[in-house]
């Protein structure tokens, strides 16, 4: 079951090396600049960052049902903005 794609603005090279710390550490396995994010409970996430643009693009591809695209969405919003913070 995939979701509708997401961007995220203002996801600079400091934000994104932030981010994918941080994802590696709640059991995500992410690599690259583009490709496919394998997480927890079945997720699987599309993602392309474009380091000219900042900007993050992301696609929920396929996800446990009873996890529902707008967590996963919001999870991934509330993550950037933490490391956004503090990087």
């Amino acid at each position: 079951m995939s979701c509708d794609p997401k961007s995220f603005s203002n996801v600079n090279v400091h934000v994104f090396e932030a981010l994918r710390a941080k994802l590696r550490s709640a059991g995500y396995d992410i690599s690259g600049r583009e490709g496919t994010i394998h997480g927890p409970m079945g997720i699987v996430i599309d993602f392309v960052w474009d380091e000219a643009a900042a900007k993050l693009h992301t696609q929920v591809v396929s996800k446990n049902f009873l996890v529902p695209c707008s967590r996963i969405n919001s999870e991934l919003s509330k993550a950037i903005d933490e490391v956004s913070r503090h990087a």
